[in-house]
């Protein structure tokens, strides 16, 4: 234990606080799947698939209030404006309240419209308004922190809110007979105190509301990407939304309890791509041919660590349904393994992109995510009535496959264009993927045969540990951000 304390300690800041930011991300999803089973047999399946709705429009509307603006730009910003980065952020906070305001104006002039588009009552309409207007100060401090690398209160007051809000939610789901509203309102209430004290204390720090300067810069830098991120959030929420209106909300739980295991991995491509995006513009701004190609060689190392461990959640899928959910929702099972095959394509989405981005070529970003969610919207009309919500699974997975495919065209077009070089071989992960979607049937066809499915998976790991050096030399390249970086990111110390 003592060796291993003190190679974490030699990697430095930037390793250390993504390690924390990874860990912090485990335990909230632990938090989350300990939870899951209480709610999943107290609330009913209509009442969970409406939590399960509110949750996917909540994600939607953030997006059209927000405009992600504590995301990509953010960090553009805190490297152009090191001098005034309080200012900066409280301008944003300023910029997202006047937006959120005015989206909110619209459901208050058009109250029974939204009810209708949303099939959910004023009272959470409101909710997801008020959060979303509290909650993004926090967002902004919380990427500062990230971004300076100071992990220590972020992962402490993150994982207390997250333990507290789920707490309080079991608490009142049993005490009283709210049903969904007491799974929700702790969640917005803690958003909403915790919210308001970012609020005030980086107002009182940056002293800006406005700033002609900031707003321009975070609108014309974010406002091109916005096709793609809402059309992203749209990928991942259309399907529960879709089923609600063509299968009904019990169908909509039954959903949403697999797609969140399966998309519990997701955090991964979060927590490594944080570190990866200004580890990958280093690499490409070097102009040399065997440092941008190392790009390519982490990347699909880091995408072989994910395969392995979907692989782990899918081999598990009947034990792990079963413990998070009544045999009601037994037929979520076959859900697990599509969606869990999209998170990898999800991987391969954020790799390209990061190339995408680095050359500035936003309009291609957006172009091929406003085409996936179409797709699948289409695909889920066609499919949903046809064959049941289990489809919704599948029409996913092709989704995001198109997806990664579109940005793949897309980035060898790029680096053509600007004489760079291939960073991302086609044929290898093309085979890792067709390699993870091969065994991912085949545990699927051994979900009745328990000893030959369990077996299976563990040859595959004594496999993956056997060639462990691999995903190690993957790992590693966050220890390869030199002290220079951290210095002109502010971050030169840990707290």
């Amino acid at each position: 234990m003592l060796r291993v304390l003190t190679k974490f300690n030699a990697l430095g800041a930037p390793a250390k606080s993504a390690m924390w930011f990874t860990i912090c991300s485990m335990l909230q999803k632990c938090v989350s799947y300990l939870t899951t089973p209480i709610f999943t047999r107290l609330l009913t399946s209509e009442q969970f698939g409406i939590y399960t709705v509110y949750q996917s429009w909540f994600s939607v509307i953030t997006i059209l209030c927000t405009l992600n603006l504590s995301y990509n730009v953010f960090h553009r910003a805190m490297v152009e404006y090191p001098d005034d980065r309080d200012g900066y952020i409280s301008s944003m906070q300023g910029l997202t309240a006047v937006i959120t305001l005015a989206v909110f104006s619209t459901f208050l002039l058009l109250p029974a419209l939204w009810e209708s588009v949303l099939q959910l009552p004023d009272e959470l309409i409101f909710c997801i308004f008020a959060d979303i207007f509290f909650l993004q100060s926090f967002a902004f401090w919380q990427t500062k922190q990230r971004f300076e690398y100071r992990y220590r209160a972020l992962v402490a007051l993150t994982l207390a809110m997250t333990v507290l809000s789920q707490g309080l939610g079991v608490v009142a789901v049993l005490a009283t007979d709210s049903g969904v509203f007491g799974r929700i309102y702790p969640v917005v209430a803690i958003d909403i105190l915790v919210g308001l004290f970012f609020m005030i204390l980086q107002y009182a720090r940056g002293k800006k509301f406005f700033s002609k300067r900031y707003w321009k810069f975070a609108l014309t830098f974010n406002l091109p990407l916005l096709p793609h991120y809402l059309s992203t959030v749209v990928l991942n929420q259309a399907d529960r939304v879709m089923i609600g209106r063509v299968c009904g909300m019990g169908d909509v739980a039954i959903y949403g309890v697999a797609y969140s295991l399966a998309m519990g991995l997701s955090f991964f491509i979060s927590a490594v791509n944080s570190s990866l995006i200004p580890w990958t513009y280093q690499k490409l701004a070097t102009g040399d041919v065997a440092q941008q190609r190392r790009i390519g060689d982490v990347g699909l190392a880091l995408s072989a660590l994910l395969a392995m461990t979907l692989l782990v959640l899918v081999a598990l899928g009947p034990e792990l349904m079963a413990f998070l959910a009544p045999a009601s929702y037994s037929a979520a099972l076959w859900v697990v393994p599509p969606v869990a095959l999209a998170v990898l394509a999800s991987m391969y989405v954020w790799l390209f992109v990061n190339v995408e981005t680095y050359y500035g070529e936003n309009a291609y970003v957006a172009v091929v995510s406003i085409g996936a969610a179409v797709l699948n919207v289409v695909l889920n009309a066609v499919a949903l009535p046809a064959f049941g919500f289990v489809a919704a699974g599948w029409t996913t997975l092709a989704s995001y496959a198109a997806m990664a495919a579109g940005h793949a065209f897309f980035m060898r077009r790029i680096q053509t264009k600007y004489g760079a070089t291939n960073v991302y071989r086609a044929q290898p992960m093309i085979g890792l993927a067709v390699f993870t979607l091969l065994l991912s049937m085949g545990f699927m066809a051994l979900y009745q045969i328990t000893l030959v499915r369990l077996t299976t998976l563990a040859v595959l790991c004594a496999l993956a540990y056997v060639n462990r050096s691999h995903f190690k030399a993957a790992i590693s390249v966050i220890r390869k951000r030199k002290a220079s970086d951290d210095e002109t990111k502010g971050g030169t110390n840990v707290r």
